[in-house]
């Protein structure tokens, strides 16, 4: 019996679909089953319950050979559940910015890596995927794209990522619950298919949706100040270190994927075009 944490999110609702299809018995926590209708299976048990709060579907985790963990503000009382509950297995969907030297890591990579102490600390046997940024991060330019007058303006054009495809981290995550031995101990970088500019990834999706953007280089400092409106600073301020960082450090792909998933990663390009109904205005 496996166990999916986060198992509507992005990542973990295709974990929940991969696995449906291999018809391996799993429990799937979510705060909303009604998200998790469609997929009811023998094989799948919901259990509705908030991350934060392991107390109140712990016993749950009784009789799990690995647990899915996704990255939650305080993670140790997760832990201490499941090291109580006889969880010996964890599959981590941590960061790849933990991969970067410590005196460049960020917050939401200290956060991730302090994750993984802990769960060496408690002595579990350890998958961790570290992906790269999610391609899924782009809908956070819904809002640009519908309400724009033909110009954009957006900061750091010229940063890098090598995004991958929530789909590819899925497909990753899944093969370690179910193969498990195979990975142990195991630090599994996630890349995707190319490595892309801010800019051009703006372009990709203006291409498709059929419009002619221009795009303007916005000051960080300009772009901070607006945003304080709408996010809080901490996760203003983690994108703006990611920038920064691609802009003094070479960003670069790797064949995980490929070589576990015997498939080449996903590209943007076919994620823009099987969400291309956020940007439409």
């Amino acid at each position: 019996m496996l166990f999916i944490t986060g198992a509507t999110g992005s990542v973990g609702k295709r974990i929940v679909e991969n696995l449906h299809g291999r018809k391996t018995e799993f429990r799937a926590l979510t705060r909303s089953p009604e998200k998790l209708a469609g997929l009811a299976s023998d094989g799948m048990e919901i259990v509705e319950g908030d991350l934060e709060r392991p107390e109140d579907w712990a016993d749950r985790l009784r009789g799990t050979d690995a647990l899915f963990l996704i990255l939650l503000n305080d993670a140790e009382n997760v832990l201490r559940a499941a090291a109580e509950q006889g969880v010996r297995r964890i599959v981590f969907l941590s960061s790849g910015s933990v991969n970067r030297d410590s005196q460049d890591r960020n917050r939401n990579a200290e956060k991730h890596f302090a994750v993984e102490r802990r769960i060496r600390e408690y002595g579990f046997d350890y998958v961790f995927l570290r992906p790269e940024a999610f391609m899924h991060n782009a809908v956070y330019w819904k809002d640009l794209f519908r309400y724009n007058k033909g110009t954009l303006d957006w900061p750091a054009l010229n940063a890098t990522l090598a995004s991958v495809h929530e789909r590819d981290i899925a497909d990753v995550a899944a093969l370690a619950l179910t193969d498990f031995d195979r990975f142990a101990g195991q630090i599994l970088t996630l890349a995707g298919a190319n490595v892309l500019t801010q800019r051009g990834m703006l372009e990709e999706i203006a291409r498709q949706s059929g419009r002619r953007i221009d795009l303007r280089e916005q000051p960080i400092e300009e772009f901070a100040a607006y945003m304080k409106n709408f996010m809080a600073e901490e996760y203003i301020q983690l994108r703006i270190d990611d920038w920064r960082y691609s802009l003094t450090h070479r960003i670069e792909v790797n064949s995980t994927v490929y070589e576990l998933l015997g498939r080449e990663p996903f590209t943007f390009r076919e994620w823009v075009a099987e969400h291309l109904e956020l940007f439409e205005p």
